[in-house]
């Protein structure tokens, strides 16, 4: 999603629509089924509301929920040629049922071995939980496992339990970190 190009198209601040959404809402609580979806969207009016956003509030809203989720197709090649040769597994901050709904809508989720989505299991990243839940469902000790996160801080979590953990940054330097490892690509 382009946050940044949302943002511009209403004239508003630079990074103002993720902290409305993920961090002044009750985007914490969402995403391990403490609320509901219509208190998470009521919880990001009420945020946008306080930054002074006002009539644009129901705009801005649907501009966000209809915006278009890209997929990195270098990193779904990625997974196609790691599917069967190593255990896969996705690890996600997302609300209760949607890993099963993504299953519907992306064609190579069940490349997946192991899918753990925070909502379902009631924890999310950064607690440790969620990364040794994973790595006991894919039959693996975390020194065995890789985790890759756009935010620096969910890579670091997944070092402290033990696990390699890399900050993506994009698909060559990601592929270097697995290299680094052992892993062959």
């Amino acid at each position: 999603m382009d946050h940044a190009g949302i943002e511009a198209e209403f004239g508003l601040e630079a990074k103002s629509l993720r902290r409305w959404v993920y961090r002044e809402s009750r985007w914490n609580d969402y995403q391990i089924g403490k609320c509901t979806l219509d208190e998470w969207i009521d919880s990001i009016r009420a945020a946008m509301a306080a930054g002074g956003v006002g009539e644009q509030t129901e705009a801005l809203l649907k501009r966000f929920q209809d915006a278009e989720r890209l997929v990195n197709r270098d990193m779904v090649g990625l997974i196609k040629r790691l599917h069967g040769h190593y255990t896969l597994g996705i690890i996600s901050n997302t609300v209760p049922g949607m890993m099963e709904r993504l299953r519907r809508l992306l064609d190579f989720v069940d490349l997946f071995d192991v899918v753990v989505g925070s909502g379902d299991l009631g924890i999310a990243k950064p607690d440790p939980g969620i990364f040794l839940h994973a790595t006991k469902l894919a039959g693996l000790a975390p020194e065995q496992s890789v985790f890759t996160d756009d935010r620096a801080d969910l890579a670091e979590a997944a070092r402290a339990v033990g696990m390699h953990g890399f900050h993506f940054t994009g698909y060559e330097p990601f592929v270097e970190d697995l290299r680094s490892v052992g892993v062959e690509v």
